[in-house]
């Protein structure tokens, strides 16, 4: 089972992610090159001092579904209107970015959910697995300045649940009996986020999101249903992460069982600003072809060729209608998950069998083909996504083949092969300035090809269900990057049989970051081995260092000793786990526990004695009449709309095919 079975409850509000936007720029980790004006909006991006908390806020249950049918209202069931909160007894869940070459899979980490009755405590509380989001595109199509038009969706589990209490709803009852083993799947879409300081949402934007059953042995982070798949413009003029039709890509799920088709647009429509409110497609038809179709679809088919299911049932505003800050009516009560009973429709069980997909639009007497399902069904996508490897670390992936939402029964083989193109790469180069007198480049990724191994196939069983084991050299990547530990890697995959100009989801790939070896010093001391990591990330979170302890100054960490022990310790699954980004290695955060641990006679760690290069840095600065002062451009304000900015330039420059 998964969110899009029922029982499921749907909610809405908004939520914070404070996040530091300092790390943006991959040149500012080369620590002999900071200036403390980085740390500045502007230089430091939009919201330099952000503390990385990631939080609901003011979010409720505004909708449910029980038995197939939809629940609206606090008098169908008193669910309605209950608070969706997070952890009332520790701190927020943290966002974290994979790397800062690599922005465009940030993670969600520690977050508890919890639904309160305001009576009870928590009627449910669970620990959301970590996940990086997904399907990443341009879906406002308007905003006021450093509003981030682009939007994306998380989708994970929550584990350990907890059931207290008796709330008198069906709705939760029948959840709970339908879920296994302290387990619930979690779906929520982002979009409307604020950026800029000026107005009242600034580090807030709005989330809809879908809590049902979740039975083992499926995926994790995605549905084993039916997907549909958006082209991407080939306009190279055209703004990147565009689809082709206006629809971008979402996922469905057949019952058969009580011949219902269930489709999730939460992420897929268009919209107008950052409140939410649809844009009018017009008419938007579910339905699926009646014959079998092993190739792309024409753009245009007649009446006579599809069999309808339903209408999307999207609330676009009206012409004259006052505008609004909230997403629309029918968006927040169902998170725009809609269900399309077909048991009356003659053919349609049978066509759903076999048969794709399609989200049309009306064209004439006939209809346009706006998204349609994978071609001929097949589709194959790993579970984890966003992989972090310590030096000579093994870790499985899960992956899974269907075809028109079915497990693959019969074996198939899944390819692996490098894919760099999908992962960020460049960064804003840093001018000339003293001590170095030339630019601060940002380094290259992907190098060594072979500091990440992994079979170049596999074979799934007769489930559709296959691994691939994923590790990191014992040597490490070997610093390739100089100022910044590790190495980043794209994984891409396929299936080895796929049809002719099949269309993948273009963030089907998996992000992963090697860390270095570092041998661990016997008597680890300062100025050697822990002033240049804490320097780093002193200046890279100034939250930290202005406001809690000074990273880069021995004696403010010599006073802060005891809850740097407990933070350094803590599993990265602790919202209290330090660093904040979990990009630290398990090499680097042992050397750091036991030069915190071992004291001299004093009851002080090892200070050791500063090189030339340390002193020179601990020295005041002269002012240099002559260093040029770094300001960010737009698209590096713009955070991770910077990236699709520069792809649209790569593939306008990029020759014509032609």
């Amino acid at each position: 089972m998964s969110y899009l079975d029922s029982p499921r409850i749907h909610f809405s509000g908004y939520f914070q992610s404070d996040v530091s936007t300092v790390n943006n720029n991959v040149c500012y980790y080369d620590s002999d090159a900071f200036k403390e004006q980085y740390q500045e909006y502007g230089d430091g991006g939009w919201n330099p001092q952000g503390t990385a908390i990631f939080r609901f806020v003011s979010c409720s249950v505004t909708g449910a579904s029980l038995n197939g049918k939809p629940i609206t209202s606090s008098a169908q069931d008193p669910i309605i209107g209950m608070a969706m909160e997070n952890a009332d007894c520790r701190a927020p869940g943290k966002m974290a970015d994979l790397d800062p070459q690599q922005q465009m899979v940030s993670q969600i980490w520690a977050l508890q959910v919890r639904l309160t009755d305001n009576v009870e405590r928590a009627l449910f509380i669970g620990d959301m697995l970590p996940v990086g989001f997904m399907n990443l595109w341009l879906r406002q199509q308007h905003g006021v300045r450093s509003d981030q038009q682009l939007a994306a969706n998380y989708q994970s589990i929550l584990e350990n649940v907890q059931w207290h209490g008796h709330s008198r709803s069906p709705v939760l009852e029948a959840m709970r009996k339908a879920s296994q083993h302290g387990l619930l799947a979690i779906e929520f879409n982002l979009f409307g986020y604020g950026r800029d300081p000026s107005i009242p949402r600034y580090t807030q934007g709005h989330i809809v999101g879908t809590i049902g059953p979740y039975h083992e042995r499926e995926p994790k982070h995605f549905v084993l249903g039916r997907q549909m798949t958006a082209q991407l413009d080939q306009d190279p003029d055209a703004y990147p992460l565009v689809p082709a039709g206006g629809v971008y890509c979402f996922q469905c799920k057949n019952h058969p069982e009580r011949q219902t088709l269930t489709a999730d647009f939460g992420n897929a429509l268009p919209i107008v600003d950052a409140s939410g409110a649809f844009v009018d497609l017009g008419p938007l038809t579910l339905a699926v072809l009646k014959q079998p179709a092993q190739a792309p679809i024409s753009a245009s088919l007649s009446q006579d060729q599809v069999i309808v299911l339903g209408q999307v049932a999207y609330d676009p505003p009206q012409p004259g209608a006052a505008a609004s800050d909230e997403p629309s009516p029918w968006f927040r009560q169902t998170a725009a998950v809609q269900d399309f009973d077909y048991s009356a429709i003659p053919g349609a069980r049978q066509a759903l069998e076999a048969c794709p997909l399609l989200l049309l639009s009306p064209s004439g007497s006939g209809y346009q083909v706006l998204v349609q399902e994978s071609i001929d069904g097949l589709y194959v996508r790993s579970d984890e996504h966003v992989l972090r490897l310590n030096a000579g670390e093994k870790l499985p992936v899960s992956f899974f083949a269907s075809r028109y939402g079915q497990p693959l029964s019969a074996q198939v083989n899944v390819e692996l092969l490098p894919d760099g193109a999908t992962l960020m790469g460049g960064g804003q180069p840093l001018p000339p300035s003293p001590p170095h007198n030339k630019p601060v480049l940002p380094p290259k990724i992907s190098v060594p090809a072979d500091a990440v191994q992994y079979p170049a196939s596999f074979h799934t069983n007769d489930g559709g269900h296959g691994r691939a084991v994923i590790g990191a050299i014992p040597a490490g990547p070997g610093n390739p990057r100089g100022y910044i530990d590790g190495q980043l890697y794209g994984i891409g995959y396929q299936l080895q049989q796929q049809p002719q100009d099949y269309v993948s989801n273009y963030w089907n790939f998996v992000s992963v970051l090697a860390f270095d070896r570092v041998p661990e010093p016997e008597h680890p001391t300062w100025y050697d081995d822990i002033r240049p990591i804490f320097v780093q990330y002193g200046n890279l979170y100034p939250i930290m260092s202005k406001h809690v302890v000074d990273l880069g100054d021995y004696d403010s960490v010599v006073r802060h000793l005891d809850i740097l022990k407990l933070a350094f310790s803590l599993p990265m699954s602790d919202p209290n786990h330090m660093p904040v980004t979990r990009d630290l290695s398990d090499d680097k955060r042992a050397i750091i526990l036991k030069w915190l641990r071992r004291t001299d006679a004093q009851g002080k760690p090892l200070k050791g004695t500063p090189s030339a290069k340390a002193a020179a840095a601990s020295a005041p600065q002269a002012v240099d009449a002559n260093a040029v002062a770094v300001t960010l451009d737009d698209l590096q304000i713009a955070g991770k709309s910077a990236v699709v900015l520069q792809r649209q330039a790569q593939r306008k420059a990029a020759p014509s095919k032609d």
